[in-house]
């Protein structure tokens, strides 16, 4: 377990415990006020009734103006958006401080080439992989220089700092206060309706979080991680060592992934595709649909649909958009993934919330036909 020093650990705990205050009191006071408004009860039904997508556009938008009159809602986004920011900067100078104890720790592993060439090698990075427009020039999550933080080279224990201190309380995004955010994760590898697989992908895998609880859940599969990110890749490498783990990881565009078709029996993707824009989610769910085996399954967990939630906490999740680094959020509330599925081809396409209180995470799951 990596051990920030007291410094650190307070001024993260500090941030963990206004998180679940804002995101606990004042959202209980925010939905009474949302509740009390002259429009409430309209909106609430006419989100129920699953409307066009024009429709919900416009009725998200009066959802916004309910709630941007209550004081408690906007205290409540005050200190989700201070938590987001400030996280990053403490748990950054918490791992500053102690650099060398984490430099011994991590650095001689994440300075071990990966060898293209070389078939034995469970890191594989591509110098030449062009990153898209839509991934270009966003600090996702507020994190300096994006997800792999410009290839800092303590991002794991950064991450672990904010994950253990912060996220692991809950109250942020779709995640609601006290959900155990590695309990969610079993879960919905659990989704998968086999007793067992010979091999996984998962895509977008940002290291090796998901990779290590489906290797709990399938120990015989052989394991595929593929992300755009160089610095997740090698963070999520050094902790697969780290356990002992088979794990493959590769730098590539889930659009074109390097497997030939019927590769894989099972694919996974954990929250990827609210980071997408709609044309994007297409093109991935379609490739996955190719490298997917006859028979084989696919598995999606994303935040719930804007259809799938109450008015006020579809405006929670679009505020997600312009104040938390996420630009595909919105758009992303729109989609339909169980359509999309079906337009690539899977059949018995579900989806359903693993929660009721907040259906999240939500699930999508198909197979491609035998």
């Amino acid at each position: 377990m990596i051990k920030h020093d007291q410094q650190g650990r307070a001024g993260l705990q500090f941030l963990g415990s206004l998180q679940h205050f804002s995101s606990s009191e004042l959202l209980r006071i925010a939905e009474q006020d949302f509740a009390t408004s002259n429009q409430s009860d309209v909106i609430t039904k006419a989100f129920r009734k699953n409307e066009s997508r024009e429709d919900l556009e416009g009725n998200l938008q009066l959802a916004k103006d309910i709630a941007l009159t209550s004081n408690a809602y906007r205290f409540n986004r005050l200190y989700q958006r201070y938590v987001a920011e400030e996280n990053w900067v403490k748990a950054i100078s918490a791992t500053e401080r102690n650099r060398t104890i984490f430099e011994t720790m991590f650095k001689p592993s994440q300075n071990k080439p990966a060898v293209p060439s070389d078939a034995s090698t469970r890191l594989i990075l591509d110098p030449t992989l062009l990153q898209p427009e839509y991934n270009q020039n966003v600090e996702w999550h507020l994190q300096p220089g994006g997800i792999g933080m410009d290839g800092y080279d303590l991002l794991g224990p950064v991450a672990l700092g904010v994950v253990h201190h912060v996220f692991k309380r809950g109250g942020f995004a779709a995640v609601a206060v006290d959900d155990d955010i590695a309990q969610q994760r079993r879960e919905v590898i659990g989704q998968f309706k086999k007793p067992s697989y010979k091999r996984i992908y998962d895509l977008g895998c940002g290291g090796a979080g998901t990779l290590g609880f489906i290797h709990q859940a399938f120990p015989k599969a052989t394991l595929v991680g593929g992300d755009l990110n160089e610095g997740v890749l090698r963070s999520g490498h050094r902790a697969s060592e780290a356990q002992g783990l088979d794990i493959l990881f590769r730098q590539e565009d889930a659009c074109k992934v390097s497997d030939p078709d019927g590769s894989y029996d099972g694919v996974i993707s954990y929250a990827v595709h609210h980071e997408l824009p709609e044309a994007v989610s297409r093109k991935v769910i379609n490739e996955m649909f190719r490298i997917l085996e006859p028979g084989g399954d696919m598995v999606i967990s994303d935040p719930p649909p804007f259809r799938a939630v109450s008015p006020l906490q579809a405006v929670l999740l679009d505020w997600e958009t312009e104040n938390r680094a996420e630009p595909y959020f919105t758009q992303a509330g729109f989609v339909n993934l169980a359509e999309l599925m079906r337009e690539a081809g899977f059949v018995n396409v579900e989806e359903y919330g693993l929660q009721k209180n907040s259906n999240y995470p939500w699930v999508t799951r198909g197979q491609k036909p035998q």
